[in-house]
């Protein structure tokens, strides 16, 4: 029975170690970037640093905000977040990430 048992636990050895590696993947570290708050019924745009890509965005509506938000999406060349609210200020985030 002790050698089917060292025969098992080398063979699972063997299996173990014949495995094929997982492949490297860079890591991923993402960053929020907020825009400055915008004039009444202005934009605010948040901008992504050189060297990463934009995730996703949003909006905080501030204190003065009695409107809806009217627009708030990437910017047009896909490097950042912009944002306006109808009557009121708004301010812009943008999720940016980079490859480590």
């Amino acid at each position: 029975m002790r050698a089917l048992s060292t025969a098992l636990l080398l063979a699972a050895a063997v299996l173990a170690s014949a495995a094929p590696a997982a492949p490297a993947f860079a890591a991923e570290t993402a960053k929020v970037v907020t825009g400055p708050a915008s004039s009444p019924g202005g934009v605010s745009t948040a901008t992504c640093p050189a060297g990463t890509h934009l995730t996703g965005g949003g909006y905080r509506l501030q204190p003065d905000a009695t409107g809806p938000v009217r627009a708030s999406g990437p910017t047009a060349d896909a490097t950042g977040w912009s944002a306006q609210a109808e009557h009121g200020s708004v301010v812009a985030f943008a999720v940016c990430e980079t490859e480590d």
